[in-house]
């Protein structure tokens, strides 16, 4: 569909507060359980110019799909506290040498932190419909309230939604009115889907910001499959906020896969703390089990030729946007043993968000991903 813009109505700029995650810096936390390091091909650059990329996707036809979250409003938005909506966001499809945008005019949001610093928040996954559209996640960062406060258009952010605008999940509204992770003693009304996997006619979505996987059914009616426990933070590390109880951190579970066994692996960052981010394993009705722990800031997660995980880190140490979390890492795990090894990127993954590996052993990245300038990175296969 070249050139396909979606039906999402265009509405003016609107202004919100901005709410998000704080982490805190550790120090002296465990490396990952990596021990020897693969030796990896340099990395390929396949396409440059991306917008806020995140998460890339490989299609049945061995296409390639990058969601690109935009750049927000079209006008400047620059008040410290404040949330400007535009529609930038596309999606970017790779086939071969053929590349470039399938859809534009997705909706996009620009928030401005106290400090002046800006965040993003936009298409986060994308993959193709049988009916020639295409299924795509919208992060949200915030609660009901906040999107509703976003007008005609913005109704998208926080769903699982067609690009011809049908919707098929509300994960935001799911949020407001379970608040699933309050259990944990989380205090806080928050949403922000990251990945989503199909399980027959439903669908798996992480929550990054409530703390939870859900799924949607088929008549579009969600359900809390599972809330991750927070993790205990080591004793030498300061509080983390109001939010969450003392000497704990949530949890923000990202990447989601389908194993070769059947079961769905599912990462979670660890609150960005160097060290705390886990795998599980995940068989539906019964009790996820964290299968490797020790490693940082994992945002996605694919399963490799020989059935292995392959994992990625957005940092190699503590600490989330604007602050210098360090370089990315790609991880391989057995997940039979938890066993990770560290794969050799080169140092080239700077603030990585989506992964995919080819049915070869390519690897594909997103790479520089908080900027307009973004890129599309392939590390081959060792032949």
């Amino acid at each position: 569909m070249p050139g396909t813009s979606t039906s999402w109505a265009r509405a003016a700029a609107v202004v919100a507060v901005v709410g998000g995650l704080a982490a805190t810096a550790v120090p002296g936390q465990a490396a990952p359980r990596a021990t020897e390091s693969t030796h990896t091909p340099a990395a390929v650059v396949v396409a440059r110019g991306l917008h806020n990329p995140r998460d890339v996707q490989l299609q049945p036809d061995g296409s390639l799909l990058v969601a690109e979250a935009g750049s927000g409003p079209d006008t400047p938005c620059t008040t410290p506290g404040t949330r400007c909506f535009g529609f930038s966001g596309s999606v970017y499809r790779v086939k071969g040498k053929v590349r470039g945008r399938v859809v534009t005019g997705l909706p996009s949001q620009l928030g401005v932190r106290g400090d002046g610093t800006t965040a993003v928040n936009g298409a986060i996954q994308a993959e193709a419909a049988r009916d020639g559209s295409y299924r795509v996640l919208y992060g949200m960062n915030g609660t009901p309230e906040i999107r509703a406060a976003l007008g005609a258009g913005g109704e998208a952010f926080g769903t699982l939604s067609t690009t011809d605008g049908t919707l098929i999940g509300d994960l935001t509204a799911h949020e407001g009115h379970h608040d699933p992770d309050s259990a944990n003693g989380n205090n806080e009304v928050f949403s922000n889907p990251h990945h989503f996997v199909r399980d027959g006619r439903d669908f798996l979505v992480t929550d990054a910001a409530a703390n939870d996987l859900i799924r949607i059914h088929p008549d579009g009616t969600t359900t809390t499959e599972f809330v991750f426990p927070n993790t205990r933070l080591p004793a030498a590390a300061p509080d983390v906020g109001s939010a969450t109880p003392a000497g704990q951190v949530q949890a923000v579970p990202t990447g989601i896969v389908r194993g070769r066994d059947g079961a769905f692996y599912l990462a979670d960052m660890g609150g960005m703390i160097q060290g705390l981010s886990r795998i599980w394993r995940y068989v539906p009705g019964g009790t996820p089990t964290v299968i490797a722990t020790g490693l940082t800031s994992v945002t996605d997660l694919d399963v490799d030729p020989r059935g292995n995980l392959i994992a990625l880190s957005y940092g190699s140490r503590s600490g989330s946007p604007p602050a210098d979390s360090g370089p990315g890492q790609l991880t391989r795990i057995d997940p039979r043993t938890g066993t990770a090894t560290t794969i050799d990127t080169g140092g080239v993954l700077k603030e990585p968000a989506g992964l995919a590996v080819s049915r070869g052993g390519d690897i594909y990245v997103t790479n520089h991903t908080l900027s307009t300038n973004g890129e599309l990175l392939k590390f081959p296969a060792r032949r």
